[in-house]
C-alpha cells in the first residue's frame, strides 16, 4: 500500500504530518471534492464493517476515507499541492467512540463464540448502531448473559494488544475470522477471552470501553442479529431512554414502576371505546341502508372511518335489498378510500381488476365480494364504476 497507515501501530494518534502524493479533484453536485492520497496517515478508512474516520487536513474537512486498490483515498473539501507537507488531525470523539464500541463488539462475540460455539459472520459500525450477527439463535437469557459477562470483562480491565504474529505462531492460535486471510493476519487479543482478525484501531485495555449495553435482537438468517452500544454512546442512549420515560410517567401521572399498568389500562379502554364507536356506526351504517328505495339496482355508499367489519356487514345487508352492485368506500379524496364491493348479479372480482387496472387500486377477492384500497377521487371512483 501507498500509505503507511500509522493507525495501525498507534490507534491512539490524533495529530500527523504527511506529504501529498496526488491529489484529484472529483465533480459532486456543484461542491468542490477532491481525492487526496497521503505518504502515510492516521485517518482509518472504510473497512471490516467500520466506518472511516473523520476530521481535517490542512485547512479542508476529510469526510470520507476508502480503500482504493493499494490507495488510502481521503475525500476532502480543499485542494493540495503535490509534494506539500500538510497536518492532519482526526475527529478523536468520533474515533474513540468507534474504538468503544469495536473492542466491546469483540468482548461480546468473543464470549458467545467461547460460550455457544457461536461465529460472527457479519458486523456493521456506523455513527448511530452496531449490529453483529451471529449463525445460530440464542435465546434472551442467553443474550442477557453474554451481556453481563462483557461487562465483567470491561470492569477487570484486561489488556487489549493488536499485532502481527508470524506465521508459525499464527498457525497455532484458534482466532476467529469472518473470511478466509493471506498474506500477513492482524490479530486483536483480549487477554484471556479472544482472539481475532481484525484491521481496525482498539482500545488498549477493556475499561476504556466503559460499559456494553443490548439494546435489541432479532432472529436474522438462521442465527441471531445483536444490536449493541458501548461508551458513551451508550451513556447518550441510556439518557435519551430515561427522558422518555420520565415524559411518559410524568404524562401518566404515576410513579415510573407503574407506567406498565397504566398503558395497559389505556389499550383497554382504546379497545373498548373502538368497540363502542364501531357499533355505533355500525347501527348508523344500518339505518342508512334501510333508507334505500328497494327498487334502486345499484348503490355505492362514500364515507369515512369506518373498520372492514362494519364495511362487510353493510354491504351484505345492501345485497340484501338491492340487485345490482353495492359498494362502500371508506376514506377521503387527500388519503384515498378502502372498499368492499359486493352483488348476487354482478362480477365483483372483475369489477376489482377493472379498479386495479385504470385507477391503481390494490385488493381482489370472489365473485360475490370483493375489498381493496384505492388512491383516488370520488369523483374518479365514481366515472370509473
Amino acid at each position: 500500500m501507498k500509505t503507511i497507515p500509522l493507525y495501525d501501530k498507534d490507534a491512539y494518534i490524533k495529530e500527523f504530518e504527511a506529504k501529498v502524493i496526488s491529489c484529484e479533484a472529483i465533480g459532486n453536485d456543484g461542491e468542490d471534492r477532491y481525492k487526496v492520497v497521503l505518504d502515510q496517515t492516521a485517518f482509518f478508512p472504510e473497512q471490516g464493517g467500520q466506518t472511516s474516520d473523520v476530521g481535517l487536513l490542512g485547512e479542508g474537512r476529510v469526510m470520507d476515507v476508502q480503500v482504493e486498490g493499494d490507495e488510502i483515498v481521503h475525500y476532502c473539501d480543499v485542494s493540495f499541492e503535490v509534494g506539500a507537507q500538510v497536518s492532519g488531525m482526526i475527529d478523536w470523539h468520533h474515533r474513540f467512540g468507534n474504538m468503544q464500541q469495536h473492542t466491546g463488539e469483540h468482548i461480546f462475540t468473543g464470549m458467545a463464540h467461547r460460550l455457544y460455539g457461536a461465529d460472527n459472520v457479519g458486523f456493521h459500525l456506523s455513527d448511530n448502531t452496531v449490529t453483529l450477527d451471529l449463525n445460530i439463535d440464542l435465546s434472551a437469557e442467553q443474550v442477557s448473559f453474554v451481556e453481563h459477562l462483557a461487562n465483567e470483562v470491561i470492569a477487570a480491565d484486561v489488556p487489549v494488544k493488536a499485532y502481527y504474529p508470524d506465521a508459525e505462531t499464527l498457525a497455532k492460535l484458534d482466532y476467529r475470522s469472518k473470511k478466509e486471510l493471506d498474506g500477513p493476519v492482524r490479530i486483536v487479543e483480549v487477554e484471556g477471552v479472544d482472539f481475532c482478525a481484525c484491521c481496525a484501531p482498539h482500545v488498549l485495555s477493556t475499561g476504556q470501553v466503559g460499559m456494553l449495553k443490548v439494546t435489541s435482537f432479532e432472529k436474522y438468517k438462521g442465527g441471531v442479529r445483536v444490536y449493541i452500544l458501548c461508551g458513551l454512546r451508550a451513556l447518550k442512549d441510556y439518557n435519551r431512554r430515561m427522558d422518555i420515560l420520565t415524559k411518559a410517567y410524568q404524562t401518566l401521572n404515576c410513579r415510573e414502576d407503574e407506567i406498565p399498568e397504566k398503558i395497559e389500562g389505556l389499550v383497554a379502554d382504546n379497545k373498548q371505546l373502538k368497540y363502542d364507536i364501531s357499533q355505533v356506526k355500525a347501527k348508523v351504517l344500518l339505518e342508512k341502508i334501510e333508507n334505500y328505495p328497494p327498487e334502486l339496482e345499484d348503490v355505492t355508499i362514500f364515507t369515512e372511518d369506518l373498520d372492514a367489519k362494519n364495511m362487510r356487514d353493510g354491504v351484505n345487508a345492501l345485497v340484501e335489498k338491492h340487485t345490482g352492485l353495492c359498494a362502500i368506500f371508506s376514506g377521503n379524496d387527500e388519503d384515498g378510500y378502502n372498499f368492499v364491493i359486493g352483488s348476487k348479479t354482478r362480477d365483483c372480482k372483475a369489477i376489482a381488476t377493472g379498479l386495479r387496472e385504470l385507477l391503481g387500486a390494490k385488493g381482489g377477492g370472489s365473485k360475490e365480494m370483493a375489498q381493496g384500497s384505492v388512491n383516488a377521487t370520488r369523483s374518479a371512483i365514481e366515472q370509473t364504476l
